[in-house]
């Protein structure tokens, strides 16, 4: 029969032969979704040759088997990223299929590795291979932080010229002035307002009262007057907490089961975070004189910035996106220090042992934590065990002769043994795991034990095995200052209280493996009482 009967398309249960009526019918009430389904056929299509085609030039390299041919290992990260088991997966493919594998997750290839030799490569190489674009640090939901030009994410020459300003309010040579402030911070915060609160004693939050101290220190090197050290501690907190939550609920997503609250709050703070600082950078700028002090660090900022950007509020934006980074340091220093303080309560043995060396220190200059050996070690031992940076990704940008020789074909770029075709605009990912690396048997001997003796008698470990503050021209422009900082922290605070912990010492810490950078989950409250 011919004609469409109304009824047809509403009542389930109810079958008709398929008529061109009826087919007229469903195309032209389903025409977006019908269009819809044939774009995504096409790019399915085109996905699926040019997977097939560029697997082949990547042949040699290991890879585990992939979920589907068109997604990949995807499925298998992201499944183990909710579960926060992203990198002992790696560890398992690692150990399965060697140290250098080839992975492709949904468009992208990604070279991952753990060898020493291509770390190497990948620190030093800044022709080929540069900072991520997207990385969760440059913005939230869609609003800004640290954007794309900060002293960390910058790339090419606009990011050497800073970074080479910044090195010299960084330099070693430097640490002695910058001490100098630090110190007075670091005992007014210690010896007299945590003592004062803590009375006889007291269960804190280690976490809450090291972003307090940290979170101070910027304060007198030329960064004040935005806000408090616990209201920006609370800020960054917030923020990194919601980054892995911005891989769920996105994209189409967001339109079928809305937008949370938590996360309008979020992008509500940082964007009042962004006036408030730009308000106050513009205030400094406008006061700020170009001969500044060894240890402004705000000055250097401006005289870093003011050379790269013609531009008033150019210059202003890439000041507030370095102050924004900075702070963003300042937790990962937070993160290090908590996570020494949870292998030292798993090991009381070596939390007495750099106690009393602590105690029976007197801190002068600068110059005299270098009597402070033990310290050194467990310092070390802290930075490999759980170190601040656990993994990074370079994007690989192939140069105009690497993708053209005499026969018009693809060129190509040793990484390692492996011979990495460099066709397209961006070939692929390389991704690098120092969490991994320096836990890695070949290379250290009880790699999982927290063993602070083994750095004693001048122990060196072999070239870019160690990697905590990464290394070459990439290698953490603050290394200098952190150590410093943290050092300082851990003395005075062990000087002033004995430290208890306060929660079950046998369970190992918990890193969140959906950051790049150290989270620890724990619940780390330990009891201070004064000395």
């Amino acid at each position: 029969s011919s004609g469409i009967n109304a009824e047809w398309p509403l009542r389930p249960g109810r079958y008709k032969m398929m008529t061109l009526d009826t087919i007229e019918y469903i195309v032209w009430n389903n025409f977006l979704l019908l269009s819809i389904m044939v774009v995504y056929a096409q790019r399915t299509v085109l996905g699926y040759y040019k997977l097939w085609h560029k697997r082949r030039e990547f042949k040699d390299i290991p890879s585990p088997p992939m979920d589907n041919f068109l997604y990949g290992h995807m499925p298998t990260m992201q499944a183990h990223q909710a579960e926060n088991t992203f990198m002992d997966l790696w560890k398992k493919w690692i150990d399965e299929y060697g140290k250098t594998l080839m992975l492709f997750a949904g468009g992208r290839f990604i070279f991952l590795t753990v060898e020493p030799e291509l770390f190497k490569l990948f620190a030093n190489d800044l022709t080929h291979f540069k900072k991520s674009s997207k990385l969760p640090s440059r913005s939230l939901f869609g609003e800004k932080i640290v954007g794309y030009n900060s002293i960390l994410s910058g790339n090419l020459v606009k990011w050497a010229k800073k970074r080479t300003i910044m090195s010299k309010l960084f330099a070693k040579a430097n640490m002695g002035d910058i001490y100098d402030l630090c110190k007075p911070v670091a005992v007014n915060r210690i010896a007299n307002m945590l003592k004062e609160e803590v009375g006889s004693g007291k269960i804190i939050e280690l976490h809450k009262e090291l972003s307090r101290i940290f979170y101070s220190y910027p304060e007198v090197l030329g960064i004040s007057g935005f806000d408090t050290p616990e209201a920006i501690g609370n800020i960054f907190d917030t923020i990194l907490d919601m980054i892995p939550k911005q891989l769920t609920n996105t994209g189409l997503a967001k339109y079928v089961f809305g937008v949370s609250q938590e996360r309008l709050d979020t992008t509500a703070m940082i964007k009042d975070m962004r006036t408030r600082l730009k308000v106050l950078v513009k205030e400094k700028v406008e006061a700020t004189s170009n001969d500044c002090k060894s240890t402004d660090m705000f000055g250097y900022l401006a005289m870093a910035n003011d050379s790269l950007f013609d531009n008033e509020s150019l210059m202003i934006e890439g000041i507030m996106e370095d102050i924004v980074t900075i702070y963003f340091v300042m937790d990962n220093m937070v993160e290090q220090i908590t996570a020494l303080f949870l292998d030292l309560a798993k090991n009381p043995e070596v939390y007495q042992k750099m106690a009393a060396e602590i105690r029976g220190f007197e801190l002068r200059d600068i110059s005299s934590m270098q009597e402070l050996k033990y310290l050194d070690c467990v310092m070390n031992e802290s930075l490999r065990l759980t170190p601040a940076l656990l993994r990074g990704t370079r994007g690989f940008e192939p140069r105009a002769i690497d993708t053209y020789n005499s026969k018009g074909g693809t060129g190509y770029i040793e990484l390692g043994p492996y011979k990495v075709p460099t066709g397209g605009v961006r070939a692929f990912s390389a991704a690098y795991c120092q969490y991994l690396l320096h836990r890695d048997e070949e290379y250290w001997e009880e790699p999982l034990k927290f063993k602070p003796e083994r750095w004693e008698n001048g122990f060196k470990p072999a070239p870019y095995t160690y990697l905590p503050f990464f290394s070459g021209a990439r290698g953490c422009l603050g290394k200098n200052y952190a150590l410093m900082a943290m050092k300082l922290t851990l003395v005075v605070l062990l000087q002033n209280f004995e430290l208890t912990p306060k929660f079950d010492t046998k369970k190992p810490p918990v890193v969140d493996q959906t950051h790049a950078t150290m989270r620890i989950l724990n619940k780390v409250d330990f009891e201070l009482v004064p000395l």
